[in-house]
This record gives structure tokens, sequence and C-alpha cells, in this order.
């Protein structure tokens, strides 16, 4: 079967809807979060980790993690770092348009019940899947990290949420870390391989999930190779 056969084949075998864009929000200047309506309630949600691919401009595949989700609608984080056809789309497309998507699909499932306590490192809009897997880990009562890198304060992600479940929560560790940062910001700063040093015994005892941009993955990865990280405790989003 030829590449594009195999790619007309998907979209017209793979489960789609068409969902309603009910909301839009701006957070700092590079992300968009939106929230898009299905076209029924669905009696189960859409899994933790779970992408969909919506069709912009009604012709371009673009893959999305759902961040957040309910019976009724789900929401994705947008980037629009490199302007491409899926951030024009969005940023252009008013509330009540409607979104042909495919999917849900899950191929960066949360492992539930191994025991272990969960380290997630992201970048930017690579921290939506991690929005749910985080509770996911404390509702175990598991140890949970999310390191997050972003060039500035205001490109923070769920950030409210975040700060609002680390405060409530012994077990959550919420590390932001700014390669642009502002003299007056009081966290990490640089990028995000710079909070594993020294870390080896919590890596080796914990389940990593990496989301996001192709050089933090791989220098994670390199890491984790080197401090003895077991394959079978690293998981990757590969789309990111």
């Amino acid at each position: 079967m030829s590449f594009f056969s195999i790619i007309k084949n998907w979209f017209t075998e793979a489960p789609h809807f068409e969902g309603t864009i009910t909301a839009t929000e701006l957070i700092g200047s590079r992300i968009q979060k939106v929230t898009i309506s299905l076209p029924s309630p669905v009696a189960t949600q859409f899994p933790v980790g779970c992408y969909v691919q919506a069709m912009t401009s009604g012709v371009v595949p673009r893959a999305y993690s759902v961040a957040t989700a309910d019976t009724t609608s789900f929401t994705l984080l947008v980037s629009f770092g490199g302007r491409g056809a899926g951030a024009r789309f969005f940023a252009d497309t008013p509330v009540g348009t409607v979104v042909k998507c495919y999917g849900p699909f899950d191929d960066f499932p949360y492992r539930a019940g191994t025991g272990r306590s969960k380290i997630f490192f992201a970048t930017s809009t690579g921290v939506a899947p991690f929005r749910r897997m985080v509770e996911e880990a404390l509702n175990e009562g598991l140890e949970a990290t999310l390191i997050l890198g972003t060039p500035k304060e205001s490109d923070i992600a769920f950030r409210s949420d975040f700060e609002e479940i680390a405060r409530t929560n012994p077990y959550f560790h919420f590390i932001p870390v700014l390669s642009a940062s502002d003299p007056l910001w009081q966290g990490a700063r640089g990028y995000v391989t710079d909070q594993v040093s020294g870390k080896t015994e919590l890596l080796r005892k914990s389940d990593i999930y990496i989301c996001g941009v192709p050089m933090m993955t791989l220098s994670v990865l390199n890491i984790l190779k080197k401090e003895g990280v077991p394959e079978a405790q690293i998981f990757v989003q590969k789309f990111g």
C-alpha cells in the first residue's frame, strides 16, 4: 500500500466527529486555549493522555493533546511559536465555528497501578496531557513532579491550576523553568534539563513522561540513559 493510500485509509476509517468551538483564551503571547464542544454528550470522558487530529482550515490535520475533558467538551492548547497552519487557523477562527476532529487516539496513556512516583517533563503546550495525569497520580496517592519549560512567566499554561494543586497537596511539586525570564522572576531559570541533575535516585524509582519540543525530549532521554533509568519506565508523546 502506498503512503498516500495509507493516509487516505487512515482518515476514512478513523473515528471522527464535528465539534464546535465554544471558547478561546490567550495565554501570554504564545499559547491559545481552545474549548471544543462535542456533538452530543458521551458516557465516558476522553482518555487521559489522548490526542485528537483537528482538520484546520478544513484540510490540514494537526495533532493536539487533550488537556481537560468532560462528557460534553474538551480543551486543547495551541502554540503560536511557529505560526503553522494550526496556529493560524485557531487564531483567526471565531467561537461558533465547527471543526472536524479525528480521534481520540490513546497512544500516550497514563500507566496506573505501577506504584511508582511520576515525573512529567514538558515544554510550552506539551504540558497539555499532564493537566489530568497529575491528578491521576495524586488520586493514586503517588508523588508527582511537573517540570515545565517555557520562555516567559506569562506563557505558563494552567499555572493557577498547578499552583493550587501544589498548595493543597504536599505530594505534588510544580517547577516552572523560564528561559527568558524577567529579572524579578523568583523561580527556576534556564531549561528543563537544568532541573535533572542530582535526581538520580528519584529518576530511577519513577515513571517518567515527556512531551514537548524534540530538542528537550532528546536531551532528557540522553540524561535518563546516563542515569540508568529503565526504558520500561519512560514514556514519550511522539508527535511533540
